[in-house]
């Protein structure tokens, strides 16, 4: 792999835009010493001892060191970050998955429930969705919770349905997916025992005319199992447990990702990442996305917003935009329970000088109230990079927002 210095290989307009970011471009240069990870399919069911013969399995395929995570069930590191999946076993028998180790913390963080209704907002291309639906049955294989997954793109929604009837299993019958824009998405969780044809009759014998009611094509999701897709379970009137707002992001701090534009050539990196106005666009779309999950969370309920991006202005800036929306009595930035073990975090971005403050004076208290999320940058992690908030919602306050209103903090001139 190349040794050179990662500034002596990005162009000028994604360096610019880093320095626009306020991104260290030396966090790139760690991505030759981070390790691959890979999960473990139906950890739960699996005993210690099966565990430790797939790790030595795996370390034999891959010819170097693995070990488990410490803090985070499930995952393994792989020391060759150049290992293939193809070349292991376990990834063939369908036991393992690629999927790094800051995305499971993200998943994680929402410390979902069995019986809980979870709705990823942006779930393609699936990977969080699917340990999200496993979450769900870990309590003797049985599960009367739902995830909802949801993608603008038909064809990422494609992909999401095809990691599930691959890897899922019998968790595959409380997924449903929909092909719709995650800003506007309001369809709610599934009728309680949507499961339960005892119930399905007796509510059809207590309301005949409803039997063979249409649903509009939004109510419609784009794939779900036989139950979760009929008129009783898509009637439903309550909100979810547990969102997860992992948003649309540059990707600037998938390490991984950003380096394979050396192989595809960089003037992609311009298209996907720089130009197209995105630095302006995308947290704008982010404010969207986490106002709308938050709409859709239930009063004690718990949001996750989360992007693999290095830059203030889609982290901290779109946090803050919320919290000064939502008062102290509606919103809490919460604790991540699984960070207060060995995980290395980081603390988020926070202005340390009296420069920085220019423009943000007045959102002092909102920084405060942020200070419980994190980053795991690559250099203290050892992972991608990731920013993670664990937002409790407190109160059943339901404000409607003007669009141009959904925004990120704007610095005060």
């Amino acid at each position: 792999m190349d040794t050179e210095p990662a500034a002596s290989q990005f162009p000028p307009n994604f360096l610019a835009f880093l320095e626009e970011n306020h991104i260290d471009v030396d966090v790139y240069n760690v991505q030759k010493d981070l390790p691959r990870y890979v999960r473990i399919l139906r950890f739960s069911q699996k005993s210690a001892c099966e565990v430790c013969e797939l790790v030595q399995q795996i370390r034999t395929d891959a010819k170097c060191d693995v070990s488990e995570v410490d803090g985070v069930p499930g995952f393994l590191r792989i020391a060759n970050q150049d290992t293939k999946l193809s070349q292991l076993r376990a990834y063939v028998a369908g036991d393992i998955i690629g999927m790094d180790v800051s995305s499971g913390i993200a998943a994680l963080s929402l410390s979902v429930e069995p019986g809980d209704n979870v709705l990823d907002l942006c779930c393609a291309p699936g990977a969080k969705l699917l340990l999200l639906a496993e979450l769900l049955a870990i309590d003797a294989g049985v599960s009367h919770g739902t995830v909802t997954g949801v993608d603008i793109s038909p064809h990422r929604i494609a992909t999401c349905r095809s990691l599930i009837k691959k890897h899922a299993g019998s968790n595959k019958g409380f997924v449903r997916l929909y092909a719709q824009d995650g800003t506007t998405f309001n369809c709610r969780a599934p009728r309680a025992k949507w499961w339960d044809p005892a119930e399905i009759r007796e509510v059809q014998l207590e309301h005949p005319e409803r039997k063979g009611r249409r649903r509009t094509m939004l109510d419609k999701p784009w794939f779900a199992p036989k139950l979760l897709s009929t008129n009783y379970a898509c009637s439903g009137s309550d909100l979810y447990d547990r969102v997860l707002v992992d948003a649309e992001c540059t990707h600037d701090g998938s390490l991984a990702h950003v380096q394979k534009y050396e192989r595809w050539g960089w003037e992609h990196l311009d298209t996907q990442v720089v130009n197209n106005n995105r630095s302006q666009s995308v947290p704008i779309l982010q404010s969207q996305l986490l106002e709308n999950g938050w709409r859709m969370l239930k009063p004690g309920g718990v949001l996750v917003y989360s992007t693999c991006s290095l830059s203030r202005f889609q982290n901290e800036y779109v946090l803050g935009g919320f919290l000064s929306r939502h008062a102290e009595n509606e919103a809490l930035v919460e604790v991540i329970p699984l960070l207060q073990n060995q995980v290395a975090a980081s603390p988020i971005w926070q202005p340390s000088c009296a420069e920085e403050w220019v423009g943000l004076e007045q959102h002092r208290g909102v920084f405060a109230r942020m200070k419980c999320a994190v980053r795991l940058d690559p250099r203290v992690s050892n992972t991608s990079g990731m920013f993670i908030a664990r937002i409790r919602k407190l109160s059943d306050v339901q404000t409607t927002f003007d669009i141009e209103d959904i925004a990120p903090l704007k610095l005060e001139t």
